[in-house]
């Protein structure tokens, strides 16, 4: 059984911070790393771990170290195909200890260089300090920024950590708001990569190598992620036009077979889709300890999907837990959502994934499968097929609107005006967009996929699982987030994924056997949480609400304007919805420093 270690990561290179800010950056982030917290200190240098331990591995302890001192190592997610690099070292006469997947990155490094991440498959944040030949402090992270890190420069060097607590408590220094955060949070509804709630600290984007030298200079580059695949991976990339239902079928199963190795039970979300059903159907046959989880919501919604997820879990032959979200709980379940996110995330949903990560931690699972990345990777939303029926040049902007919170020529009426010209004088979160959803590609489809893979995937998505999951000492795994799929679904045809109003053709053939017919006739519907409902006036949710945003520092900060605040308001309790918008407003206003 594979010896699995999920962890939480930090450091510094430079100039020594005070002696106990290593201690303080463990402790900001124990609940990702429950079990064992470590770290190493050398001259001008740091690495810290704290564990989370899916079993109880005898070899694995980190930090890794190589034989003479010279390389350290820190890491956190899981990399699949560790036997198959490990296989490779003992060619080369390099003997690993154990069957830890961490244990291979040293040596792995030692042999490839910087290019040995190319070659690892899984979800992976690696911190790396090479004292050979010059001092470097070296950053990676996966493909699709599965694992999150925070970093920002110092003098003379550069400190990390997973969580944005851990990297303030590194830096002992005070850090200003980014104003810019407020617009692209109504633009994308998120903090996108690259960014953060703070003026100078970034977060790593997808594939993003970051070096700091021992003169403390940075050096920042991006992997090409649409690149063929190395390794194992390659292999079960096929040529084009050759991407057929039964092959999708078989990496699917392959994967999910690499992805469920470690000997503790498995959680699997089932919302009653087909995403979620598949991989239910799919851990079932490998193993026997597998438990489906479903998030409902009090009252009767038109957005309940308990009977098509007791249809999913009966199908694969797991049981199913479902838990209810009760109103009365929503004002003490909000502020925890809002700082386990520890960055705003307008999307409702998160605090269903809040929910059902606290369940399956409190029901005794450490490992938990979910369907995300399935719709970007195959072309799942109604979105894409609006925008390739769009008949002129203007569906990026209307698009994009689709994204935001609300559209662009509305959330910027809520700005003051001395925003707005702040805004106009720099660069905008929806120019920025507008300029990654520009780039060329071979079609219309694959540009808006691509924009979403790397850009809406990762910051909205990823990073909310990565940081709700771990703050219950959850590992959330994204199969459908793989190397492998990822190469598949790019050189699927375009017709096989969207075709008119049929989207992610080649998953429901891939899947049509797997899943129940109550799951292939329904139509498609997200995962969330009925904000609409719960937003009314009288409501728990709808007094916490008005609480939060009678005298917001979003205001008194020179970002909204406090009579476009009381207008939404007004409006909402006089029939018109704005349901989401208070909904976004509101973990906003709770989200800032």
């Amino acid at each position: 059984m594979q010896e699995t270690l999920l962890c939480r990561i930090y450091g510094y290179f430079g100039p020594d911070p005070d002696a106990t800010a290593l201690d303080a950056a463990r402790d900001a982030q124990l609940a990702g790393g429950p079990d064992h917290q470590h770290h190493v200190r050398g001259e001008n240098w740091g690495l810290g771990c704290n564990r989370l331990s899916i079993q109880d591995p005898a070899h694995g302890s980190q930090p890794f170290t190589n034989a003479d001192g010279s390389v350290h190592a820190v890491f956190n997610g899981e990399i699949y195909n560790f036997r198959a690099i490990r296989e490779e070292l003992a060619g080369h006469g390099v003997h690993v200890d154990g069957d830890s997947d961490g244990s291979v990155l040293v040596p792995y490094y030692e042999l490839h260089g910087d290019r040995f991440v190319e070659r690892l498959e899984g979800m992976y944040a690696i911190a790396l300090v090479d004292l050979r030949c010059g001092r470097r402090l070296k950053l990676w992270c996966d493909p699709l920024a599965v694992k999150s890190v925070y970093y920002a420069t110092t003098e003379g060097g550069i400190a990390f950590s997973s969580e944005l607590p851990g990297l303030t408590a590194l830096l002992r220094r005070p850090l200003d708001v980014d104003a810019f955060a407020i617009d692209d949070y109504f633009n994308w509804q998120c903090l996108p990569g690259g960014s953060s709630w703070y003026a100078g600290v970034s977060s790593l984007r997808p594939g993003e190598h970051v070096v700091c030298d021992g003169g403390g200079t940075v050096h920042r580059t991006l992997r090409d992620v649409d690149a063929p695949a190395s390794g194992t991976a390659a292999e079960w990339i096929p040529a084009d036009g050759d991407c057929t239902p039964d092959r999708l079928g078989a990496l699917l199963t392959r994967e999910v077979a690499h992805m469920s190795l470690q000997s503790a039970p498995v959680a699997v979300q089932v919302s009653g889709g087909l995403d979620s059903s598949v991989l239910a159907t799919l851990l079932r046959r490998r193993r026997a300890d597998v438990t489906g989880f479903h998030v409902s919501h009090e009252g009767d919604h038109p957005s309940d999907e308990r009977f098509f997820a007791r249809e999913a879990a009966a199908r694969a032959g797991i049981p199913l837990e479902v838990v209810e979200i009760r109103e009365a709980e929503l004002p003490e379940l909000i502020p925890a959502m809002v700082t386990a996110l520890g960055t705003p995330n307008a999307t409702p949903h998160a605090l269903s994934a809040y929910v059902l990560f606290r369940e399956i931690s409190s029901s005794g699972f450490r490992v938990c499968f979910v369907g995300d990345g399935a719709d970007e990777q195959f072309g799942g939303y109604r979105r894409y097929s609006t925008a390739l029926a769009a008949p002129d040049d203007t569906w990026p902007s209307r698009y994009l609107d689709r994204l935001s919170l609300i559209p662009e020529t509305e959330y910027r009426q809520l700005y003051t005006p001395e925003y707005r010209d702040l805004l106009d004088s720099g660069v905008s979160g929806r120019r920025r967009s507008l300029e990654l959803l520009s780039r060329p590609a071979p079609s219309r489809l694959e540009r808006i996929l691509t924009f979403d893979r790397l850009h809406k995937l990762p910051s909205l998505n990823l990073r909310k699982l990565d940081h709700l999951s771990m703050a219950h000492a959850v590992e959330c795994r994204v199969p459908y987030c793989q190397p492998a799929v990822t190469g598949f679904a790019r050189r699927t045809p375009d017709a096989l994924k969207v075709d008119g109003s049929l989207r992610k053709r080649v998953l429901w053939d891939a899947g049509a056997r797997l899943v129940p017919p109550a799951v292939r006739d329904r139509p498609k519907q997200p995962f969330t949480f009925p904000v609409d409902a719960f937003m009314k006036q009288g409501t728990k949710l709808w007094d916490f609400t008005v609480g939060v945003l009678t005298r917001p520092r979003l205001c008194d900060s020179g970002f909204l304007s406090a009579a476009a605040v009381r207008k939404v308001m007004t409006e909402h309790m006089e029939g018109r919805d704005h349901a989401r918008l208070l909904w976004g407003l509101m973990v906003l206003e709770l989200s800032l420093p």
